[in-house]
């Protein structure tokens, strides 16, 4: 064990769990209907933790590139499939521009990470490069999801102003430029807010970790930057690629909303 690193228990992984239970009571008795997506949530999660630890102690054994490789396309493959399933919008191909979108993205944030921020040697070394991508495709999931989200809501709020542009001559992407800025803005204000809070109102996950594991606090520092930095790029490149790419679908052959979606 490492020093200063306490171990946790059955007991303390149960005590863990328990912190559910003033949730769940909250949940019952305002009669929130969230009962089943609760226990949803703790077992999907706990399953998911479980399944990517035994196949990260299995990888972290053997360095073979295509693995690694092919375990960073599922996650973003996965990550594009649950922000179509959190946005709702089912547009033909949109789970394949996302995982693109998200591709560029975090791909080649993370190829930076491991080849001159870090300099993982060799470069496709599963301890480094797999949660490191996964941090930096988690945040770009969240942002593409938000950015989708703005979009489509700003449309619906302001069709009559974009539906007035149009008649006017404007194309729909002309039309629907302010609701794509905006939209995009609030991709990045979540990781803004981290960057601006993070050291004073809190300590970030990976930080916490590290210090927690013996790491000494400036080291750890060092690569919270590294990290955030990463994140801040990945996010904005993979949002503003999305809504870019999946701008015109929002509209028909006439550049009017389009009537089933819109309608």
């Amino acid at each position: 064990m490492t020093p200063g690193f306490y171990d946790i228990t059955m007991v303390g992984l149960l005590a863990a769990y328990a912190i559910a239970l003033p949730v769940w009571l909250i949940i019952l008795t305002k009669r929130l209907g969230l009962n089943r997506d609760l226990l949803v949530s703790v077992v999907r999660m706990s399953l998911q933790l479980l399944a990517i630890g035994y196949l990260l102690k299995y990888l972290f054994d053997i360095h073979i590139w295509y693995l690694t490789i092919g375990v960073f396309l599922v996650m973003v493959y996965f990550a594009a499939h649950t922000v179509v399933a959190r946005t709702g919008l089912r547009f033909k191909g949109t789970t394949l521009v996302l995982g693109l979108a998200m591709l560029v993205g975090a791909g080649s944030v993370s190829a930076v990470l491991v080849l001159y921020a870090i300099r993982v040697e060799p470069w496709y070394d599963p301890r480094y490069f797999i949660p490191l991508a996964g941090m930096v495709i988690g945040n770009s999931m969240n942002g593409c999801a938000l950015a989708l989200e703005r979009f489509y809501s700003g449309l619906r709020q302001s069709r009559r102003l974009v539906e007035s542009l149009v008649a006017h001559g404007a194309t729909g992407r002309e039309a629907s430029a302010e609701m794509l800025r905006a939209a995009f803005r609030a991709s990045l204000i979540p990781t803004l807010s981290s960057m601006s809070g993070i050291g004073i109102v809190f300590i970030p996950g990976m930080m916490t970790g590290q210090i927690l594991g013996g790491v000494d606090p400036l080291d750890s520092i060092r690569y919270q930057i590294v990290i955030m930095m990463a994140i801040l790029g990945s996010v904005a490149l993979a949002s503003y690629l999305i809504l870019v790419l999946e701008q015109r679908k929002f509209f028909d052959e006439y550049h009017l909303l389009r009537g089933d979606i819109f309608g």
